[in-house]
């Protein structure tokens, strides 16, 4: 079953156990930061074409189901937040509201099934769990990896598609492999 969800469209991709803070100045955003408070999820989604600012963009079809965790009115009349991701959502039945607020049917994509990190990996899952990072599996360490990389956006929507843990970890090593200064066991 889909939920239909406010959708926040940006230049960005966000991975399940990210966050990201987030500067809101459009009404239709402070709408949805009414709406959904800290207790209400929505959406957040690569633009594949337009801009984050103005006229509604035209997204890809999975992103991130978020929760605000932090608001505070700023003094420039905008809203800082941070929010938290916790799965990833197919979205579909897009639709414009009168203010230009996107909402969509956002369906939770299944988990990952449980795949050991390499014990090549193993130092690495380590020094993140030694930052405060949960990372019980391969799948969630491929995640934390590709947080930290400067990975382009069309890559990162890939791994964010990626539904098999295994090879999204295997895509992330291969990036460092051929990047061999961005790896510190």
């Amino acid at each position: 079953m889909a939920d239909e969800l406010p959708v926040f469209p940006l230049n960005a991709v966000l991975f399940p156990g990210g966050e990201m803070p987030l500067r809101i100045f459009e009404l239709r955003y402070r709408r949805l930061a009414d709406e959904c408070g800290r207790n209400r999820p929505f959406v957040i989604v690569r633009i594949r074409e337009g801009r984050e600012a103005g006229e509604p963009a035209f997204t890809h079809a999975t992103g991130a189901l978020v929760h605000f965790t932090e608001m505070v009115s700023q003094r420039d009349g905008t809203l800082g937040v941070m929010v938290l991701a916790s799965e990833r959502v197919a979205l579909t039945d897009f639709r414009i509201e009168a203010d230009g607020l996107m909402k969509a049917r956002a369906r939770v994509l299944p988990a990952d099934a449980y795949v050991p990190v390499p014990d090549d990996l193993q130092p690495l899952a380590d020094a993140l769990e030694e930052q405060g990072d949960a990372v019980p599996d391969a799948g969630m360490l491929a995640w934390r990896l590709a947080d930290g990389l400067p990975l382009d956006l069309d890559v990162r929507q890939q791994l964010l598609e990626e539904n098999d843990a295994a090879l999204r970890l295997e895509k992330v090593r291969t990036w460092l492999l051929r990047h061999p200064g961005w790896f510190v066991a």
